[in-house]
């Protein structure tokens, strides 16, 4: 449920939260800040996805097996993941998940769903990054009191994790709201989504980010790439996107 990886800036590593099945905005983003796809099977950048692939937009289908097929592409889990999973491999929640999204399985066989959520399943629940000497730690919504990183990264490898943990991590708002400038020990950064910011901007709290500009609303987000001096903590470089009513264009903002 956590992986470790380091990773060299020979090339860019970008991160995006909540794309919730917007397969063709995520696409065009990328193409507008110049990322580049594999080539001759080589990964040149790097994209991760803090969950929440699916629900609400028109390609969930389509993103999950994007994510699953490109090595570029990396991804956590999010809550929505977890509803469809506990929605059509456990039977329960199915009422929930249809209200937050959901429907769109109903346009699928049922292989195609099964191996699609069995993927969803695998994914990571967190990521460690070291990127040029910085630790960089990935997850949905939140690190469960009273864990540092480490602690919290140890019970994921073990295995170890209760219920109310685990819910914690891709649930909480409580942090995002009151807690402004608490610091995960043990780790530089931690980036999260679930929690939808205002004026497309991130939020820092501490070495707390949260990015989740509400793709989901299918004409705006935003995007960080790994960058040392950048404008957030240092590290990051922000881009925000909105597309134009008129021209359907990407514009920064």
């Amino acid at each position: 449920m956590h992986e470790y990886l380091q990773l060299d800036t020979h090339d860019d590593i970008y991160f995006l939260s909540d794309p919730h099945g917007q397969f063709g905005l995520m696409q065009d983003v990328l193409d507008k800040v110049g990322f580049r796809l594999p080539e001759n099977g080589k990964v040149r950048d790097r994209l991760f996805i803090l969950g929440d692939l699916i629900d609400r937009g028109p390609d969930s289908l389509r993103l999950l097996q994007t994510v699953q097929q490109n090595p570029a592409f990396y991804a956590i889990q999010g809550n929505h993941e977890q509803m469809a999973m506990q929605a059509i491999h456990e039977g329960s929640d199915k009422a929930l998940w249809l209200m937050n999204g959901g429907r769109w399985h109903e346009d699928c066989d049922q292989e195609t769903l099964s191996e699609m959520l069995t993927f969803a399943a695998s994914l990571p629940l967190c990521y460690t990054l070291q990127i040029n000497g910085h630790q960089i730690g990935l997850v949905h919504a939140g690190v469960p009191e009273p864990y540092d990183w480490q602690a919290f990264t140890r019970q994921c490898d073990a295995g170890c994790l209760t219920h109310e943990d685990l819910t914690y991590a891709l649930w909480d708002r409580k942090a995002f709201s009151h807690d402004p400038d608490t610091n995960i020990a043990h780790i530089d950064a931690v980036l999260m989504g679930h929690n939808i910011v205002s004026g497309l901007k991130p939020k820092v709290c501490g070495n707390r980010v949260y990015i989740d500009g509400a793709m989901s609303m299918g004409d705006r987000g935003m995007l960080l790439r790994y960058r040392r001096g950048g404008e957030v903590l240092e590290l990051f470089q922000e881009f925000a996107f909105l597309r134009e009513k008129d021209s359907e264009h990407l514009v920064w903002i």
